[in-house]
């Protein structure tokens, strides 16, 4: 599925006369650069109005899709916050039509999220932005400490707060508790990670499961 375009009315914030726009409704981020650089430059869906000259952003429903990183974000308008209820069961819904009709082929196995706005997007943007480049600090820092790298399933990563990859501990099967000595080992040598920090305090409690690999 490729990002798609709809035609709606725009509302000038000023009053004026509503006018037709294209924008864009659906973003695959995984497979155009150009649209999500547009994201994160605050630039998307960023329309004039012909009457006074004010540019602004067009309000309507985004769904920002990467498959990679499984992040399927549904965005709404800033002014509906107060239906986060109501567009909770809308997401579900709308969910369930999505992975079995236009994504039925990648078989989403992981929960959507929401936003209001495109500022909560490009926020959520740069976050997996910085997730990304410390996932990859920690997979150099791993493999110069002669451990093998093994890649979490990002949206668990996402979910826990842990780094997209993690040392990979020396035993055929690996308890939590192995992780979290591998984690320490890494740590150790003089890396700082919040994200790793983090998954190897989680691998360390009594009881806890091995983490999810992709």
């Amino acid at each position: 599925m490729r990002s798609l375009q709809n035609e709606a009315a725009a509302h000038c914030p000023n009053g004026c006369e509503d006018f037709d726009v294209t924008y864009w409704s659906l973003v695959r981020g995984d497979e155009n650069d150009d649209l999500k650089a547009a994201i994160l430059g605050g630039e998307l869906n960023l329309i004039r109005c012909p009457e006074c000259g004010t540019y602004f952003h067009h309000d309507g429903e985004i769904i920002y899709f990467d498959a990679p990183a499984e992040l399927l974000t549904f965005v709404f308008s800033p002014k509906d916050k107060a239906r986060a209820q109501e567009l909770t069961d809308k997401i579900a819904h709308d969910y369930d039509v999505i992975k079995n009709s236009l994504l039925k082929e990648l078989h989403l196995d992981y929960p959507p999220l929401s936003v209001f706005g495109l500022e909560e997007l490009q926020h959520l943007l740069h976050h997996e932005k910085e997730l990304t480049e410390e996932s990859e600090v920690v997979a150099a820092a791993s493999a110069t400490q002669g451990f093998e790298v093994a890649r979490l399933k990002p949206s668990y990563a996402r979910q826990h707060h842990f780094p997209l990859y993690v040392p990979a501990p020396v035993a055929k099967s690996p308890t939590a508790n192995d992780y979290a000595v591998a984690a320490a080992k890494v740590l150790q040598s003089g890396l700082n990670s919040p994200l790793l920090l983090n998954f190897k305090d989680h691998m360390s409690v009594q009881g806890a499961k091995i983490p999810v690999l992709l």
